[in-house]
């Protein structure tokens, strides 16, 4: 299968999966304020999958800058995807039970997430907190996933969907595609998720070894913005405001969302092969049409993505 059948096969999953939960306005919780773009490549594609949909958003956030908002009953509440349902990236989900128990009486959509844990002891105990509500959806995008959701959150529904950066309106971006050079590109994590057990002879002495271009320097604008935050911060202490939340929102939703995006496309497109530990370089990467090799994070997260989701497509080669 090529990279477009695939695209198209996955987009309509999403659709037919996701249009029948979302029936009613909605708040949209858990946006990444931050340089990572496949976290942003996410919620792009959830931004232009909600777009087709007949109802509004009322508010969204980050979990820096959430307050409780005032919603009724009927008002649906979603929560960013991305592979953060884990003991390794706790915050996101310490603000996923505090929205659990602020909202008891609304229906919560987790959108499509990777399940991982370290500790079972923790799994456990984050799922007497789940079981507490009567109206979640999880959405996983791999079946380890759901089979780990169906064991640990019964009470919940929970469905297969691929991730959401398949919903992404790639016209929007074609202009910033550039033309490819011949030059490889090993692209690798180095955070907690990078697979120290794994072999990477495959890969040609004169790759360019790399991570995100966002994540390995901070931007001008990033910097300069950080600072206004900490003054904006010093204003709202003094003069019990919200400035650095409506700022930040504004920046984050309306420029650097963006940024990170075209940032990531003239990137990736101007390699004329790929290699990499990142989900969301793989994700990319069919989006663009680009051949890569595919390489397993620490936990399986990428191989469980790619049993359920890629392993057809002909311009991959999963490596084990």
């Amino acid at each position: 299968m090529n990279s477009q059948q695939k695209i198209l096969e996955l987009r309509n999953i999403i659709q037919g999966q996701l249009t029948p939960l979302i029936t009613n306005d909605y708040i949209f919780l858990d946006l990444p304020y931050f340089p990572n773009i496949g976290d942003t490549l996410i919620w792009q594609g959830t931004i232009d999958f909600l777009k087709t949909l007949p109802y509004k958003c009322l508010y969204s956030s980050s979990i820096e800058n959430y307050k409780k908002p005032k919603i009724n009953k009927e008002t649906i509440i979603l929560l960013m995807g991305g592979g953060n349902f884990t003991d390794l990236w706790y915050r996101h989900q310490i603000f996923r039970k505090e929205i659990l128990q602020s909202f008891p009486l609304n229906k919560i959509v987790q959108l499509p997430q990777s399940i991982y844990f370290k500790d079972e002891n923790i799994l456990k105990e984050d799922a007497k907190i789940f079981a507490q509500h009567t109206n979640v959806t999880l959405c996983l995008r791999d079946n380890k996933s759901l089979d780990i959701a169906n064991q640990y959150f019964p009470n919940s529904k929970n469905i297969l969907i691929p991730d959401m950066a398949f919903y992404i309106d790639l016209s929007k971006w074609l202009k910033y595609i550039k033309p490819i050079k011949n030059k490889i590109l090993f692209l690798d994590r180095k955070d907690s998720e990078k697979n120290y057990n794994q072999s990477y002879k495959i890969i040609p002495k004169e790759a360019e070894v790399r991570d995100w271009p966002t994540m390995e320097k901070i931007s001008q604008v990033l910097t300069v913005f950080s600072q206004f935050q900490q003054k904006l911060t010093r204003v709202d202490n003094i003069c019990s405001s919200n400035l650095n939340n409506f700022f930040t929102n504004i920046m984050y939703q309306k420029y650097f969302r963006k940024h990170f995006i075209r940032s990531g496309i003239s990137f990736l497109s101007s390699y004329s092969y790929i290699y990499t530990t990142r989900l969301h370089v793989g994700i990319l990467s069919v989006l663009l049409n680009k051949e890569f090799s595919f390489f397993d994070n620490s936990y399986g997260k990428n191989k469980s993505f790619y049993d359920a989701w890629l392993h057809d497509v002909n311009i991959i080669k999963f490596i084990k």
